[in-house]
């Protein structure tokens, strides 16, 4: 089952086709963006081996076998630091392809993605059931290598079951407390926002601040909780991962990506891409198309 061809929420190439559901394992991540993201799909987490740094929101977790994480849609979080040995299943899934029963959809799949007073549900390889769900999990990826409809009906009924045996390790909250939500997530948000909307045009930080309606030291400081990095440095990533999918989708000159995407040189960008992914856009797209 082909994945997003791009982290969820930046926009799509021509010519790339985008997925409800992904299921997939991931041995070589080393090609693999950290750069800091949300999105509509509920995002789940298997590790099999190694160790991954997980950042959700403000908090940082260490993934270890055994371990499973599932991410409520619209939470703000990143890949972090991972051994070299690193192998996990990610599954992305939007609550469209679950199933179109009425009365399951209210009495069950919106309680359990909504009533929540986290944004996340960890469940570590020593808790009880933690077994099943990286069983399930395991089953899952492997029905996702199956071609054509079957495949894909074959991960869903598994996707139903993975979802029993969540609500049953965390029934929804009685009362349906809302979930937390800080304002500064508000603003990181909006300033991410104005980010992916104008990436193609030069951006100043007073510009971000602006959008977010914050200082431009508040604007670093939240930047620096959320992505790990300083506010210019982040549109640089930005423009860098939106380059990638125009590099594999589309056929456009290397320097038209470049300027497409808000750099002002076809070097200067040749120099990021290279520091970032190890390769020159050119070997990128080569290797892309080797792959296909």
């Amino acid at each position: 089952m082909k994945s997003f061809a791009l982290i969820p929420g930046t926009p799509a190439a021509s010519g790339m086709e985008m997925k409800t559901l992904y299921a997939a394992k991931e041995r070589d991540m080393k090609n693999t963006s950290t750069l800091t993201h949300w999105h509509e799909e509920a995002e789940c987490l298997s590790l099999l081996s190694g160790s991954l740094e997980f950042q959700i929101n403000e908090r940082t977790l260490t993934l270890k076998p055994g371990d499973t994480l599932l991410l409520f849609p619209g939470v703000i979080h990143r890949n972090g630091r991972k051994a070299r040995d690193t192998v996990l299943i990610r599954v992305l899934v939007n609550e469209d392809v679950m199933t179109a029963d009425s009365e399951i959809q209210s009495a069950v799949i919106r309680p359990f993605l909504e009533n929540r007073r986290s944004d996340f549900l960890y469940i570590p390889s020593s808790m009880e059931g933690a077994g099943k769900i990286s069983s399930l999990m395991a089953d899952i990826e492997k029905a996702g290598r199956e071609k054509g409809p079957l495949g894909r009906l074959s991960v869903i009924a598994r996707l139903h079951l993975l979802l029993y045996h969540l609500y049953l390790l965390f029934p929804p909250e009685e009362k349906g407390a809302p979930l937390p939500s800080p304002s500064d997530r508000a603003v990181m948000k909006d300033m991410a926002a104005y980010i992916r909307s104008h990436y193609g045009e030069k951006i100043t930080l007073d510009e971000i601040a602006a959008a977010g309606k914050v200082s431009r030291s508040k604007c670093c400081s939240l930047f620096k909780i959320y992505m790990d990095s300083s506010p210019i440095d982040y549109v640089n990533e930005y423009r860098l991962s939106v380059s990638r999918t125009l590099l594999e989708y589309q056929d456009t000159a290397i320097a038209d990506i470049a300027y497409a995407c808000g750099f002002s040189s076809q070097s200067y960008f040749t120099k990021l891409f290279s520091r970032t992914y190890h390769m020159t856009p050119r070997d990128f797209r080569a290797s892309c198309r080797k792959a296909g």
